[in-house]
């Protein structure tokens, strides 16, 4: 059986908050821990953690320096215990109760252990529409995230050896899947799984700020991937096109 470590990350989202918990709640499967990093929230968040009588709930309540500070933090809690660590955030959830006990059944079957698992995923909209979207081949990581990071399931004895970069404040999620990848057989240790496992919430401050993210993500390949400044530059204007089309398209309700 194969254990997973489902770190979330909380401030002054309670409503957010409960709804992953419940979605964690209603899993099949249960050999996990929840590992929630709470930066010292003001909505109630804090006290409906510290009165939650729950075993497999691992709570810290503190102040943070930002998304990836918390990120950080349980990490290094996840990577204590063998498994897979997924960083599932306040407000986001699984797409529905059987997701940990087929990724279990994929993982147990498999005939290599992956180091690395991800899928589709639904995109849960301001208006609460949901929209399946399909994951891209591991291959185009260097072209951006190859899925929302709430389907990325990392090997814990690799993921101890990185860490998130707190230099980046909207990208170090894409930042340390370039570093897990690098070096790993993508054919073998990779596994792309074809069916829903989240529904991704994108009110979330990355995707608000998302021209913000992409100026990150271009710095990151100049520094991990070693792409050419006119490589970067050139992918960088595709985002921001395609970025600002998708906003205009939204915008008039297309």
């Amino acid at each position: 059986m194969v254990s997973f470590s489902i770190v979330t990350i909380n401030w002054n989202n309670f409503d957010g908050l409960k709804e992953t918990y419940q979605s964690l709640a209603s899993q099949t499967y249960r050999n996990f821990r929840w590992i929630v990093i709470d930066g010292a929230s003001k909505d109630g968040s804090g006290e409906w953690l510290r009165n939650l009588q729950d075993s497999q709930a691992e709570i810290t309540i503190e102040p943070d320096k930002g998304i990836y500070d918390a990120m950080e933090k349980g990490r290094q809690r996840a990577v204590e215990t063998p498994g897979f660590t997924l960083f599932l955030n306040s407000g986001d959830s699984f797409a529905d109760p059987t997701v940990l006990e087929r990724i279990n059944e994929e993982l147990t079957d498999a005939n290599v252990k992956p180091k690395f698992v991800y899928g589709d995923f639904y995109r849960k909209e301001a208006s609460g529409e949901l929209k399946r979207t399909a994951a891209r081949p591991i291959e185009r990581a260097p072209l951006g995230l190859p899925a929302s990071h709430q389907t990325m399931y990392f090997e814990n004895e690799r993921l101890r050896q990185f860490k998130f970069r707190l230099d980046y404040k909207l990208s170090a999620d894409y930042c340390l899947l370039l570093e897990f990848l690098q070096g790993l057989d993508l054919q073998a240790e990779v596994l792309q799984l074809s069916f829903p496992l989240c529904i991704f919430d994108t009110t979330g401050v990355s995707h608000k700020r998302r021209f913000e993210a992409i100026r990150e993500d271009m710095d990151i390949r100049k520094r991990f991937l070693k792409f050419s400044k006119p490589n970067a530059l050139a992918l960088y204007m595709l985002h921001y096109v395609h970025t600002h089309s998708k906003q205009l398209r939204s915008s008039l309700g297309r």
